[in-house]
């Protein structure tokens, strides 16, 4: 199911399942809400054993206004 970024953190947290996958990538869920952050929508979706979480819409950063 697709959620926003703040949404998915909240599935993230609420978790409680063993093992979380990050685009195919075991992770803890500290790691697991880092990553939502460079996504405006995620997709998870939930198993018994594991949660999977992929990106969906990429978060766009413009090199023209960060500082160097």
């Amino acid at each position: 199911m697709e959620f926003s970024t703040p949404k998915a953190i909240h599935q993230i947290k609420s978790n409680h399942h063993k093992k979380i996958l990050v685009e195919g990538q075991k992770c803890c869920p500290l790691q697991a809400m880092s990553i939502a952050f460079n996504y405006h929508k995620v997709d998870i979706t939930e198993t018994a054993s594991c949660m999977t979480i992929k990106g969906v819409v990429p978060v766009v950063r413009n090199e023209k206004f960060l500082l160097k």
